[in-house]
C-alpha cells in the first residue's frame, strides 16, 4: 500500500544554493522511484480508509477495506445524505455477492495486478523520460520541476502521453519517498492520427501523498481533468477527484467475510456521526 506543507518556500538565490542537494535533480529522482518500487514490491500491508470522489457529481463516499482475497468497497453516503432503504439494500447485495463469488474476486485481483504493474512502468520512466530541476524546498521535502526530454522514446499509449507534460514532483529525501506529481499535457495527443482517440492540451493530474503511519505512504489525494475520447490509465477516468482518508490498519489475514463486517461497521459509525 502505499505533514509538512506542501507549498515551497520562497528563498533568496544565496539561500537556494545553499539548500540544494548535492546531487544532480535526475539522480534524486531515480533514487526515490528506485525506493518506491522496491518498498512497493515488499510491503503486504492492508487498510480500511474512505475514499470521496466528487467527479462525476453527487460527491460519494464509500469505505474500502482492503484483503488479500481482494478489497470491499462499500457505499457510505451519497451528496451527504445516507443511502435509502433501497439503496442500502442493493449496496448489501453487490458486496455480497463480492464476497460469495470466486471469480468476481479472481476478475478483481487481476485487474489490480494490471493497474500495479502499469503504475510500477509509469514510475520506473520518470528519470530517463524528463528532465529535472530543483525549484525550492520545504523541510525535508524537495520540490523539482521537470520537462520532456527529447532524446527519450516511449513504447507504450501511456508513456506517449505521459511525455507531454510538464510538470513537478515533490519527494521527501529524508525517506526518499515521493509526496506529489503534478502534471499538464503541453500538447495534443492523437492515437493513429486521432482514429484510436485523443487528447486535448492543457489536461492536468495531479497525486498527493502521505505518511499514514510511521514508513507507510499512500495516496491521499488523486485529480484529473483530462478533455479527450480516451483513458490513459485504465483506471483513472479522463475527470476525477478523490480524497483518501482515515486510514486504519487492518490484519494480514483478513477474510472478504470479515472485511465486509468491518466496512458495516464503519457505516454505522459514519451514520451516527462518530467515525
Amino acid at each position: 500500500m502505499h505533514s509538512a506543507s506542501l507549498i515551497p518556500l520562497v528563498f533568496s538565490a544565496a539561500v537556494m544554493a545553499a539548500q540544494v542537494p548535492n546531487v544532480a535533480p535526475n539522480d534524486l529522482v531515480r533514487k526515490v522511484i528506485s525506493n518506491e518500487i522496491r518498498v512497493d514490491e515488499q510491503d503486504h500491508s492492508h487498510w480500511m480508509y474512505q475514499i470521496v470522489s466528487n467527479v462525476p457529481e453527487p460527491e460519494t463516499s464509500r469505505t474500502v477495506v482492503e484483503t488479500s482475497h481482494g478489497d470491499i468497497n462499500y457505499t457510505e453516503e451519497i451528496d451527504h445524505r445516507p443511502l435509502s432503504p433501497e439503496q442500502r439494500s442493493a449496496e448489501d447485495e453487490k458486496v455480497k455477492k463480492f464476497v460469495d463469488d470466486p471469480d468476481l474476486q479472481r476478475k478483481a485481483r487481476e485487474s489490480n495486478a494490471e493497474d500495479d504493474k502499469k503504475s510500477e512502468e509509469m514510475f520506473a520512466i520518470l528519470p530517463d523520460a524528463f528532465l529535472f530541476q530543483y525549484a525550492g524546498t520545504d523541510g525535508d521535502n524537495q520540490k523539482l520541476t521537470f520537462t520532456p526530454n527529447p532524446d527519450f522514446t516511449s513504447h507504450s499509449s501511456e508513456a506517449y502521453v505521459f511525455h507531454k507534460m510538464d510538470g513537478f514532483v515533490i519527494v521527501n529525501t529524508k525517506q526518499n519517498r515521493l509526496v506529489e506529481i503534478s502534471g499538464k499535457l503541453t500538447h495534443g495527443v492523437a492515437f493513429a492520427g486521432g482514429l484510436f482517440g485523443h487528447l486535448d492540451p492543457g489536461g492536468t493530474f495531479d497525486v498527493r501523498r502521505d505518511e499514514i503511519a510511521p514508513g507507510y505512504w499512500a495516496i491521499t489525494k488523486l485529480q484529473v481533468n483530462m478533455n479527450g475520447k480516451i483513458l490513459f490509465f485504465k483506471t483513472i477516468a479522463e475527470h476525477q477527484d478523490e480524497t483518501h482518508s482515515h486510514f486504519q490498519r487492518v490484519p494480514d489475514n483478513t477474510t472478504l467475510a470479515q472485511a465486509e463486517v468491518m466496512a458495516r461497521k464503519q457505516i454505522i459509525a459514519v451514520a451516527a456521526g462518530s467515525r
